[in-house]
Formats: structure tokens, C-alpha cells, sequence
């Protein structure tokens, strides 16, 4: 599982520096199919690129994570144990998966409710609900919900949703929803959620717009429904979005290309933080005590506080060694100094991986201690 919560963590990365690149740059935008195809395509890609096996030469932004991997010289087999910190990480990570997707779940159900009480007429490839009450307009997939009144009032309305429908707005939405219960932890994936249905809606009002409908008469309609409120989570209606912003962006002529090619500068940037968050190239795997302490000696860098000091002696480093060859639990037994403990334990938390131990030809676990003699002359490095 710590694989897993790594992951989530560079996913994680991924998606806060994208989005805040994208809301840079989109705030003003009119390009809005493109900028929903970008953000939809990064997201994907945020997902994706951490999966890859991506390796930097130097030390990377999860060097500062608790380290799995390692070795040492000998002793004693113990059964080794599970770091602590996975299982109540795991827990709160899932609690927060289950509430959201709980949330959506009840507003899911609720709108399959209506749809099955409710009966529909084919229009323009959409099946569309007429109510006869007073109704906020939605749609949801080839649905669409709306007050038998407003229906025959105001035919823009029925157009909004049908654009949603055509561009296939719901299956975003769909997306999205699945994407906050991954993960919930993370502001800027809401932020995006949010940014994403006012680009469905600024899209549907284009097309509207598109088709003749008059702008001026289509603004003072959009105030004058301003007042109702979505009732479904999933779905796109015609108030979901904020008043201010969409009649903003009505009044806003188009604008040249070049932020699109802007925009793209996104790509790049993803490989940069992909890197950022990759594994560093670690040395083949220690077959014994000796090349773990011969590497341990040439990576250890005494600490200046320690050379002018004179700080010197033995002290006996402790791990275990799971049935991969990773290094769990690693500590000192005893101190030396707090500047000098602290580059054996970085050292030893980013050493390569042993080759596993075996007992009747099966992978075993081992706890080690090895015995490491640190003296300044031996261990100095500019």
C-alpha cells in the first residue's frame, strides 16, 4: 500500500501545479472547447505520467518520504514489520473516497428516481422530461429535465441543455466525480471540478448564441433564472454556473489563437514535474554486508560541525530486510552527534535495494545491524 499512497502523492503534485497553470492562463480565455479538451487531457495525464518508470540521476521531492528500500550486514531473522504510517494514511484516504462517493451516490439515485417517474418525450435525439411544476432545467447523458413552462416560454433554454447533451458535458461531469473521490485531499482538483462546468456552460451558451438567439434577450434570461438552484451533483443545468462570470464572458469578444498556443506550454511543464517526483537511478543491489558498508562509506558526507568537532567512533546501524530486498526500520543504536546521525540515516534511507535472502530456497526476512567506523579523514567530502 505505500506504493500506492506514493503514488497518490505524485498524482497528487501533478495535478496542483498543472491546474494552477491552467487557471493562469484560461481565466480570460474564450477558447472554450479547447481549453476543456486541454484541461481533460492534462488531468489524464497527471493520472498517467507518475505510473511511468521515469528515473532522475539525483535526489528527487519524495527523497524527504520515509524510505523502503536499502541493506545491511548481518544478523538474527525476525519477521519484519509494516511501517505504521500506510495504515492510518490508508484509512483517512479512504474514509474521504467513501464520503464523497456517498455524496454522489444519494444525488445519483435521487435523479434515476425522477427520471423513472417521469414520462419523457423524444426531441432532437434527447428524451426530454416535462414538469408541470416549477423545475431548475438540467440535463444528464441524452436526459433532459425541464418545467413544462418554461419549455414553452423560453426555447433557448431547452437549446442550453441540448448543447450540453451534444458535447457530451455529462460524461466530465462522470469523470470528475470519480477524480474528487480519488482525490479528495486535494483543493485544486474541486477548484478544477468548478472551472469545468462554468467551461460546459460558457461552451452551451456559444452554441446557443450559434443558432441566433438574441444575446441581449439571452442575458436578461440568465438573470432572471438566476435564482434556482442545481439539485443534482452530477448533472449540468442552466443556473449551475456563476451568473456574473457567464454574462462576462458573453460580453467578451473572441481572441486570438496565441493562448492556445500558450496553453500547450502545459505539456512541457507535466514532463518537468513528472521528473521532479521521479526515482532516482539507484546502484545495482548489495549481495552481502561489504558492498553495503563500502557504499555506505563512500556516500556519507561529514558533516563540517562534525570535522571541526573531531567526531569520531563506532556506532551500529539496524534494519530489516523484507522478502524484496527493501530495508524497513531503519535507526541507529546509539548517537554520535545529531549532524552526523542524520547523514547516516539519509544515506542508508536511500540506499539500493539487496538481493533477498533466502532460507530453503524461499525469500526470507532478516534484521541487521551492521558496525560502521566513521572517522573524518575517511568519510570527507568537499
Amino acid at each position: 500500500m505505500t506504493i500506492f499512497l506514493i503514488y497518490l502523492i505524485r498524482s497528487a503534485l501533478c495535478l496542483m501545479v498543472f491546474y494552477a497553470f491552467f487557471l493562469l492562463v484560461t481565466r480570460r480565455s474564450t477558447h472554450f472547447r479547447f481549453n476543456r479538451a486541454v484541461l481533460l487531457l492534462g488531468t489524464v495525464l497527471c493520472l498517467v505520467l507518475p505510473l511511468l518508470p521515469m528515473h532522475t540521476a539525483g535526489p528527487t521531492l519524495l527523497d524527504t518520504l520515509p524510505a523502503t528500500s536499502g541493506e545491511v550486514v548481518a544478523e538474527a531473522a525476525t519477521e519484519a514489520s509494516t511501517p505504521l504510517w500506510p495504515v492510518w494514511a490508508t484509512c483517512i484516504w479512504l474514509a474521504g473516497v467513501l464520503a464523497v462517493l456517498t455524496v454522489n451516490t444519494v444525488s445519483y439515485i435521487r435523479m434515476i428516481r425522477l427520471f423513472r417517474s417521469t414520462p419523457f418525450v423524444v426531441q432532437d435525439g434527447c428524451r426530454l422530461y416535462l414538469l408541470d411544476r416549477e423545475v431548475s432545467s438540467f440535463s444528464w447523458m441524452h436526459r433532459i429535465v425541464m418545467s413544462r413552462s418554461d419549455y414553452v416560454s423560453y426555447p433557448a433554454m431547452f437549446f442550453h441543455e441540448r448543447a450540453h447533451v451534444a458535447c457530451g458535458h455529462s460524461w466530465d461531469l462522470l469523470f470528475y466525480t470519480l477524480l474528487t473521490a480519488f482525490q479528495w485531499f486535494n483543493p485544486l482538483v474541486w477548484v478544477c471540478r468548478s472551472e469545468l462546468q462554468l467551461l460546459h456552460e460558457y461552451e452551451a451558451d456559444a452554441v446557443v448564441l450559434g443558432q441566433g438567439i438574441d444575446g441581449i434577450q439571452y442575458q436578461k434570461l440568465l438573470i432572471r433564472k438566476a435564482v434556482g438552484e442545481s439539485q443534482f451533483l452530477q448533472a449540468n443545468g442552466f443556473n449551475h454556473a456563476q451568473l456574473k462570470l457567464r454574462l462576462a464572458q458573453l460580453r467578451r469578444p473572441l481572441q486570438h489563437g496565441w493562448r492556445r498556443a500558450v496553453l500547450l506550454l502545459a505539456l512541457p511543464l507535466l514532463a518537468g514535474i513528472s521528473l521532479l517526483t521521479a526515482e532516482p537511478v539507484r546502484p545495482v543491489r548489495f549481495a552481502n554486508g561489504a558492498q553495503f558498508v563500502n557504499w555506505l562509506y563512500e556516500e556519507i558526507h561529514y558533516p563540517r560541525s562534525c570535522r571541526k568537532a573531531g567526531v569520531e567512533g563506532r556506532i551500529l546501524l539496524d534494519f530489516k530486510l523484507d522478502t524484496e530486498g527493501n530495508m524497513n526500520d531503519i535507526k541507529l543504536l546509539g548517537t554520535l552527534h545529531p549532524d552526523l546521525d542524520a547523514e547516516i540515516l539519509r544515506v542508508a534511507r536511500k540506499a539500493p535495494g539487496w538481493i533477498p535472502l533466502e532460507k530453503d530456497g524461499k525469500p526470507v526476512e532478516v534484521t541487521f545491524i551492521c558496525s560502521l567506523d566513521l572517522k573524518p579523514h575517511r568519510n570527507e567530502k568537499p
